[in-house]
């Protein structure tokens, strides 16, 4: 069989009226059911793969289909939210929490949004009753627990009270006060008020990785998935040295906002929004539990 009748006979297999998008979620299906329970980064490697080249093969059926029609434009090749968002929710399944244990720290090193300001390190612990912070070459000032939200215990408990269900995720986070800065300036396009809080809420919540339940941390991905104006963007500066994938609510003129992943396995990066030019970004640098004060993971 020479190469002709081999694409014949591989256009013959394709439907002529064959969508992508469904092609693309019908793959996605199949590679959950077949995901390898496995550690974190291996199961983003392994998820990747097989959904790379799954597509790759239904690509290969679309070009061989429409030859000589002209060619897909580069913008039309960018991954959609949904795509992205559903391996971040796979990944986070498949990792595995450790016990956390009262007496343990909470550690987070955070880049301001101004380059010229010093850049602390704090600590939690999980308990509630003692914090710490640490400035660039400073010492260890180790007081009471903050009452507010970025108590642990706090926050934990409202992790955990989540629902699994991405609907109703999305539907709580429309309503609870944003732990965010706001995206628009100077207001929200009229209608997108909820969807901002939402957005924003959840991006607040992602970066206390260390402790959000798995499950939880899934249904997060897969809520972000459904608010509308979401796109991806590949390559995105934190602010802070490095580049991730950015998860982006954008409302045009009004503003744009950054949730912005590890593109390996979706931790999170940072957060970042752009209003007429000026750009606010909050890296996170760091993170993880520790055993006590002034460690780092």
């Amino acid at each position: 069989m020479d190469e002709m009748d081999l694409l014949t006979g591989l256009r013959d297999e394709v439907p002529r009226d064959l969508d992508v998008r469904a092609e693309e979620a019908r793959l996605l299906s199949v590679v959950r059911a077949q995901a390898v329970p496995v550690g974190k980064r291996r199961a983003r490697w392994r998820l990747g793969v097989a959904l790379v080249g799954a597509l790759g093969l239904a690509a290969a059926a679309v070009t061989v289909l429409r030859a000589g029609e002209p060619p897909v434009p580069p913008s039309a090749a960018r991954p959609s939210a949904a795509t992205v968002l559903e391996d971040a929710a796979l990944v986070a399944e498949k990792s595995e929490m450790p016990d956390i244990r009262p007496d343990q720290w909470i550690y987070k090193k955070e880049g301001q949004p101004v380059p010229t300001l010093p850049v602390y390190e704090s600590w939690h612990r999980m308990d509630g009753k003692r914090t710490a912070i640490r400035e660039p070459g400073g010492e260890l000032k180790i007081g009471k627990g903050e009452k507010g939200p970025t108590n642990p215990i706090k926050t934990q408990a409202e992790l955990e009270s989540f629902p699994d269900d991405p609907d109703e995720l999305l539907a709580h986070m429309r309503t609870i006060d944003s732990r965010a800065g706001s995206i628009c300036q100077p207001e929200c396009p009229p209608g997108t008020e909820a969807d901002v809080n939402a957005f924003g809420t959840i991006q607040w919540y992602l970066k206390f990785g260390p402790i959000i339940p798995p499950e939880k941390a899934a249904a997060m991905f897969r809520a972000m998935a459904k608010i509308p104006n979401v796109r991806i963007e590949e390559n995105v500066d934190t602010g802070g040295g490095r580049t991730g994938l950015g998860v982006v609510l954008d409302l045009g003129e009004a503003g744009r906002g950054y949730t912005i992943l590890d593109p390996v396995d979706y931790d999170y990066l940072g957060w970042k929004t752009v209003r007429g030019g000026e750009v606010f970004a909050l890296p996170m640098l760091a993170s993880g539990l520790v055993d006590e004060a002034g460690q780092v993971p």
